[in-house]
């Protein structure tokens, strides 16, 4: 991977000028913002544009693979290419109604690089979370299991994310070392009870037996990173998605399981009612398949609690702060430590669902 310098304004316009999509021929880039995230892998730029008439139009261009490279150490060689996959396929078209992608998302190669243009929609993703808004998350996820149902083969797609949950399964043994690390650093050994310390450490243990019952749960399509982040609900009330580069195969639940346990770290007003998310989720997955699937997805929600969850939690997560990542900025760094706790507290919750017992007996 090579770090690159970020395109300006008239390569963007040379990109644009090489292939026919939404926007006008001969369209003109007024402005470039650098939006790209901190823990992704790709650069993300908003880039307002000029028609020959004078039409102003905002978009997003996403250069996959661009160089940036974070803790999170990514070991998916599909990561750089899987969302252009998903944007030329025909799978966007088959999301039912209720679900959405942002319009007018168009691959385009140029100079051996891939680009993904696609309308702003940052209206329906800078909204105001709450448990309201969590409520019809939790009941347009279920719509997921739709495409797989009307399409068994799409399932067999090749480059679709398989065992999600397992993506950050390298991290368990940092996540061993930074909880062992714990009671040896003065700003940290709080975090725990020696009770939880124990309960966290049986969990990464318990990582191979949550796969292999994972892998028996009744499959859906996955976003595979669906965060208040990835998110947003239009004036529709449609869940509008964005960042599709672990679009995949996984157990029912997934996808609730990742949403709940970020929601209040990236930006979430108010206490979720998991369980009765988890009903809602439930009742709509049940009545989508014909056939009661409220057990599976719980057993699924709480899987991606006790994996994913947990390992980018104790992994990256406590290896940031032991490295000093937030040391500058006390704020950051107590919501970081917050984050870490609560959401490894909420796993620990599940655990007894997903089948994991954290007493030892």
């Amino acid at each position: 991977m090579i770090d690159r310098g970020l395109p300006d304004a008239e390569t963007i316009e040379t990109v644009l000028a090489s292939h026919e999509g939404a926007w006008d021929a001969g369209a003109r880039v007024l402005s470039v913002q650098d939006l790209s995230p901190g823990l992704g892998q790709a650069a993300v730029l908003r880039v307002s544009t000029t028609a020959p008439d004078g039409r102003p139009s905002q978009w997003i261009v996403k250069i996959p693979g661009w160089g940036h490279q974070s803790l999170l150490d990514s070991r998916d060689n599909q990561l750089d290419r899987r969302e252009a996959h998903f944007f030329g396929s025909n799978i966007p078209g088959l999301l039912p109604r209720g679900l959405a992608t942002p319009p007018d998302a168009t691959v385009v190669s140029h100079n051996g690089l891939t680009w993904i243009v696609m309308r702003d929609i940052g209206t329906a993703l800078h909204q105001r979370w709450t448990p309201a808004a969590a409520t019809t998350t939790a009941l347009r996820t279920a719509l997921l299991y739709v495409p797989g149902t009307l399409h068994p083969d799409l399932l067999d797609t090749p480059w679709l994310e398989r065992e999600g949950y397992t993506a950050y399964t390298h991290h368990i043994p940092a996540g061993h070392d930074n909880l062992d690390a714990l009671a040896h650093d003065p700003q940290l050994k709080a975090l725990f009870t020696s009770e939880q310390v124990h309960a966290l450490h049986t969990c990464l243990d318990a990582a191979a037996k949550l796969s292999s019952r994972a892998t028996e749960l009744p499959a859906t399509l996955v976003h595979g990173d669906l965060t208040p982040r990835n998110a947003g609900l239009d004036r529709y009330s449609a869940l509008v998605l964005i960042d599709w580069e672990h679009v995949g195969v996984g157990p029912v639940g997934f996808d609730l399981g990742t949403f709940v346990s970020l929601y209040r770290a990236f930006g979430g007003h108010g206490e979720l009612d998991e369980l009765a998310l988890l009903e809602v989720y439930g009742r709509a997955l049940s009545d989508l398949a014909d056939t009661d699937l409220r057990h599976p997805a719980a057993q699924g929600f709480a899987t991606t609690h006790l994996t994913w969850g947990l390992h980018l939690r104790l992994g990256p997560g406590l290896t940031a702060v032991r490295q000093g990542f937030h040391s500058e900025t006390p704020e950051e760094l107590a919501s970081h430590l917050d984050d870490i706790r609560s959401g490894c507290l909420r796993a620990l919750s599940w655990a007894s669902a997903a089948g994991v017992d954290t007493a030892g007996h």
